[in-house]
């Protein structure tokens, strides 16, 4: 598919008009400020900057959704069926697990209608329970088992000790939770044999076996996002392997050298896999079934390998994509403001820090037009706008409401743990996290317990702004979410039954 830079010109177009405005309403006091007090007027133009790109995000939310629903949507036309040649491909299925063995999602993937396909197991597990599990599996459905004596390299070491040296033509990735259609690797291989410069096909996802309240409640940011985003990425930006539920030729693997070793492997993949000349492309009419994180601590632990994977991709691969020539401009621009939003958090808080305590103590005069809170706001529920107009009639409106409340205040109250991953991977190491799939009830004093960081990191940064601008306001947006961290873990806790269910789907598959 050849991409085009239209969504983007629009998308600058629209951010230039509105960021000139707010240049030419703040030029006179700006100016002034510089030429009395030079540091608190370069302060203050740091500051605009930081807003202007925050809207660009914003702006870039907004358009996304309205030009699929607007541009593309009924306009999508999946690649056409192909007869198989006489010799099939060689296509194995890689099952990723490191003690979080899902048999029942195992066992439903591999009933595939193609003949020529092996499934194997990859287990980085040490806990003996899920080796048992694994070992009666493979025994009873005739499947490899995959082992190695040391786990360097995450997930993408896991996958590069077998891929390297086997043999095969295709390779599927699967995640633990992860439920592929009994026709996936055909309609996978129409996509491969539509053009030769394919290297990774991506499917569609929807989140299925949601249990637990948690689930229910925000898993369907899943079901909006993937047709949406993928498709207009597919297009008109850049897109990546997303970690599974998708299928990779050997050539692309090899010529990318494997996946580099890295928290976020599919995506510094999908860059080795395009600078080699193969592209990405998405199937919107493959959809696969996974699984929301079942509480709000596994939804806190992705949220963190995932800050922790960008920064670590931020710091190797910022020059590279700056000075690629197979990636367009439109392409690059896509990959910062997407990729780069998530660990950006670190930045932000000098936004904060200069804003609630350096300009107060220096007693700058510079204010912003209060116009320019209009647009701020409304960018800041930006990211909802594709949930909502997805799901509108779908569901009902109040229903909606609740979740785009609850999900503001979710991804809200991760503004710590995102400033925390953000530094950790900076000035360390980035470590892949492997989500929870079991949950626990607890009280309102472990959910204390639990959110304590979250709770300390509001409370000071209230102090903070009271001492130096005499108003929470200015940081309210970062405390509340952060102080309802608590009621979001009690409120979505798992019931009894809900465990029940959960443990008696453990004790099947274990069977």
């Amino acid at each position: 598919m050849t991409k085009s830079p239209a969504l983007y010109r629009v998308i600058l177009l629209v951010w230039a008009a509105l960021f000139g405005l707010a240049l030419l309403t703040t030029a006179g006091s700006l100016s002034r400020e510089i030429t009395q007090r030079p540091v608190a007027g370069v302060l203050a133009l740091v500051t605009l900057l930081s807003i202007g790109y925050f809207w660009l995000n914003g702006i870039k939310d907004v358009l996304y959704t309205a030009w699929y629903y607007l541009v593309m949507r009924g306009r999508i036309r999946p690649v056409r069926r192909r007869e198989l040649h006489r010799h099939p491909p060689r296509v194995v299925m890689v099952y990723c697990t490191r003690n979080d063995f899902n048999a029942n999602s195992l066992a439903a993937s591999m009933k595939q209608r193609y003949t020529n396909v092996h499934t194997v197991i990859l287990d980085d597990s040490d806990k003996p329970e899920y080796l048992t599990m694994i070992d009666i599996f493979a025994a009873t459905h005739d499947v490899q088992v995959v082992r190695r004596e040391n786990h360097v390299g995450f997930k993408a070491g896991n996958l590069n000790n077998y891929l390297t040296g086997a043999d095969y033509d295709y390779f599927v990735i699967l995640d633990s939770d992860e439920i592929i259609p009994p026709r996936f690797i055909r309609r996978m291989l129409d996509y491969f044999a539509s053009d030769r410069s394919i290297g990774i096909v991506q499917a569609t996802h929807v989140a299925t076996r949601n249990v637990t309240r948690f689930q229910q409640k925000f898993s369907l940011g899943v079901d909006s996002h993937w047709p949406v985003y993928q498709s207009v990425k597919n297009r008109y930006g850049f897109l990546s392997l997303l970690g599974h539920g998708a299928m990779v030729s050997k050539q692309a693997f090899d010529a990318a050298g494997g996946f580099p070793l890295m928290v976020a492997e599919d995506l510094c993949f999908s860059l080795a896999v395009r600078e080699h000349g193969y592209t990405t492309v998405f199937a919107p009419d493959v959809t696969c079934q996974e699984e929301f994180p079942v509480d709000y601590l596994a939804f806190r632990k992705r949220h963190s390998k995932w800050t922790q994977g960008n920064m670590e991709f931020i710091r190797k691969n910022t020059r590279p994509i700056m000075t690629s020539r197979q990636l367009h401009w439109y392409e690059k621009l896509d990959i910062v403001l997407f990729t780069y939003a998530l660990p950006l958090t670190a930045v932000f808080s000098v936004f904060v820090v200069i804003n609630v305590v350096v300009l107060p103590m220096m007693h700058a005069s510079f204010q912003f037009p209060l116009w320019m809170l209009i647009p701020t706001v409304a960018f800041l529920v930006a990211p909802m706008v594709n949930d909502v107009v997805f799901h509108w009639a779908r569901m009902a409106h109040t229903k909606l409401l609740s979740y785009s409340g609850g999900s503001m205040m979710l991804y809200g109250s991760m503004y710590f743990t995102s400033l925390r991953s953000s530094l950790k991977s900076m000035f360390g190491n980035s470590v892949f996290l492997v989500t929870p799939k079991d949950s626990t009830a607890i009280s309102f004093r472990e959910a204390l317990r639990s959110t304590r960081s979250e709770l300390i990191f509001a409370g000071v940064l209230a102090v903070i702004s009271l001492v130096f601008t005499r108003s929470v306001f200015p940081v309210f947006l970062l405390v509340l979410p952060a102080m309802v961290a608590p009621y979001l873990m009690v409120r979505h806790q798992p019931t009894r039954a809900e465990l029940h269910e959960r443990q008696r789907g453990k004790v099947l598959q274990a069977a």
